[in-house]
């Protein structure tokens, strides 16, 4: 089956039905606001999926079993080249997997996960939980979420709180998700200043409201080491938040803006929906070439300077 990737914009999640039920259907990457309320449409979940409870990926099954259950060796993937009637859809989670990486590439060896370090996630949507995933992956043991909706972050805090985390990652205890009712309040005393921060919250303007214009507040970047901090969303590229972070490089913070997260997760997207290989440099590439900021312009003195520093890492 040759494979085209398209954008498709649906108003709510009944517009998705049409999309899977094509025969030619290859998979969906599925965006916000849907990557909670998807899940409902999947037949069976990855372990990483159920875990974060939140889907990003999509992938058409066509062949089941005389019982009708759902392969837990995942043998249906084989068929996915094919052709043919969906018969159940499969929902995966490769966010995480996107923000591990950005995480571990930023972190300066000083700043080298330990049992005291603290990460700070803002926002409760499925992106804030791919990222507390994420942390928790890494060996980070006391994470923090902060969120404009209280009673959102407790809900995710409490999603965490009751697995075993413990068996998500080998070494040390399980995790625990605290939340910080307000940005106004100090951070923790008991606790070590966060050293990666993952922002999950919208940067641009939706439905007629303002853009948010998050930072965070100035407290809570003294750590003495720096740190990491990762702004998920890619329109804009430049948000308030990624201008603080980099006024802070000569403490030792790095800003990791969107458009370097966004191929991380797309690569293991391109490998559920193909089963080859992802061509990293290629894709690196061609979001750079593609993308356009939210008024649907290109900067492209930046752009090709992004494209010159992949040719220049051989």
């Amino acid at each position: 089956m040759p494979h085209d990737y398209k954008t498709y914009q649906a108003t709510s999640l009944k517009g998705l039905y049409d999309l899977v039920s094509d025969p030619n259907f290859g998979g969906a990457a599925i965006t916000q606001p849907y990557k909670i309320e998807v899940i409902a449409l999947t037949h069976s979940l990855s372990r990483y999926a159920k875990a974060i409870g939140a889907v990003n990926t999509l992938i058409p099954i066509r062949n089941l079993p005389p019982n009708g259950g759902i392969p837990d060796d995942l043998s249906f993937l084989q068929e996915r080249n094919h052709a043919g009637p969906v018969k159940a859809l499969y929902g995966d989670n490769t966010d995480w997997i996107g923000i591990r990486v950005c995480l571990r590439r930023g972190l300066s060896p000083v700043n080298a996960v330990r049992n005291s370090s603290s990460g700070l996630v803002i926002g409760a949507g499925g992106m804030a939980r791919a990222a507390v995933y994420a942390m928790i992956q890494m060996g980070v043991k006391n994470i923090f979420i902060c969120n404009r909706t209280l009673e959102n972050a407790e809900r995710l805090a409490a999603h965490y709180n009751r697995l075993d985390t413990s068996s998500f990652t080998p070494q040390g205890p399980a995790a625990t998700v605290r939340v910080i009712r307000s940005y106004t309040d100090a951070w923790p005393e008991e606790h070590r200043l966060p050293t990666m921060v993952v922002c999950c919250i919208p940067a641009n303007s939706i439905d007629g409201q303002p853009a948010a214009n998050f930072v965070l507040p100035s407290k809570w970047l003294k750590s003495p080491t720096g740190g990491v901090v990762i702004e998920a969303p890619y329109k804009p590229l430049v948000t308030p938040l990624v201008t603080q972070i980099r006024a802070e490089a000569h403490r030792g913070w790095i800003a990791i803006d969107g458009l370097e997260l966004l191929p991380e997760q797309g690569f293991a997207q391109f490998e559920l929906f193909t089963g080859r290989r992802a061509p990293r440099r290629l894709m690196r590439k061609e979001v750079l070439r593609n993308y356009r900021n939210e008024k649907g312009q290109r900067d492209v003195d930046m752009l090709q300077s992004r494209i010159d520093r992949l040719d220049d890492q051989t």
